[in-house]
């Protein structure tokens, strides 16, 4: 079905069931359609299905997008509490319409990018160079990309846009948050800083870990890191004390899906 926002942009729905539950998912392009598609067609994420239903900590969902992963822990666990983040403002306006048709008072959305600790980023007339942010930053640039799926604070585009930031660490801070049951992060290639950056103390309080890795190096900055490998961030998260499963993309070599376990909870 088809319909019109207040800004006149073309909105489709897409209901389907779930876990013998009904949602009813708003979206606007057929990028926004291949993630749904992913998670309640082609079950990318259906490792979790027996997971997601035994947590009791709060979930956090780290590039929310339009919401499916919250919608599908919720189908899954509506008892648990949920904290979605995503940055780019059409796709937050569908996040909270997509949580509020079906009825997610557990989950909790606010629009923000989460960044590392230190953020790479071009200085102006000085190619190559990096700085840090500060943890009080509030702000960071969001490079657009025209799937909206595919917007990132790492890998550059022409289009750019300034958005709230917050870190890992202040999100739990600010949340208060003891324990977390699990990380979902899909945030196109910034979790590599992001996790080589996770202070000791928060590795400890997570349970599980979901993460999606995208191995790609577009410009001088980014060949610093040596374009950011699969099994760099595999090795990060191991060295925390956690299991990884690997799930590679089976249309792209270079994505995939990490489910980690901390073997010391």
């Amino acid at each position: 079905m088809q319909v019109q926002d207040d800004n006149c942009h073309r909105m489709f729905k897409k209901t389907l069931k779930f876990n013998d539950q009904l949602l009813n998912i708003s979206y606007q392009s057929k990028a926004d359609l291949s993630v749904i598609e992913e998670f309640f067609i082609d079950k990318m994420y259906r490792s979790l299905d027996k997971i997601i239903p035994s947590l009791t900590y709060p979930i956090l969902d780290i590039g929310a997008h339009i919401g499916c992963f919250s919608l599908f822990a919720n189908a899954l666990n509506s008892k648990i509490k949920i904290i979605a983040l995503e940055p780019e403002p059409n796709n937050f306006k569908l996040l909270k319409e997509n949580l509020k048709v079906n009825h997610c008072k557990n989950v909790t959305a606010a629009q923000q990018a989460v960044i590392p600790n230190c953020h790479p980023e071009f200085i102006s007339g000085s190619p190559g160079m990096l700085k840090p942010v500060q943890h009080d930053n509030k702000t960071t640039i969001l490079y657009l990309n025209t799937d909206s799926h595919n917007h990132s604070t790492f890998y550059e585009t022409e289009n750019t846009l300034e958005v709230p930031a917050t870190t890992l660490e202040n999100l739990i801070s600010k949340s208060k948050l003891e324990k977390i049951s699990l990380l979902k992060m899909d945030i196109e290639g910034a979790e590599f800083e992001i996790f080589k950056n996770t202070c000791v103390e928060t590795w400890s309080k997570i349970q599980y870990i979901v993460v999606e890795y995208h191995e790609l190096c577009t410009t001088r900055v980014q060949s610093k890191f040596n374009g950011n490998k699969k099994n760099d961030l595999e090795n990060v998260i191991r060295s925390h004390g956690f299991s990884v499963e690997h799930f590679p993309n089976h249309y792209d070599k270079r994505f995939g899906l990490f489910i980690c376990r901390n073997k010391r909870i």
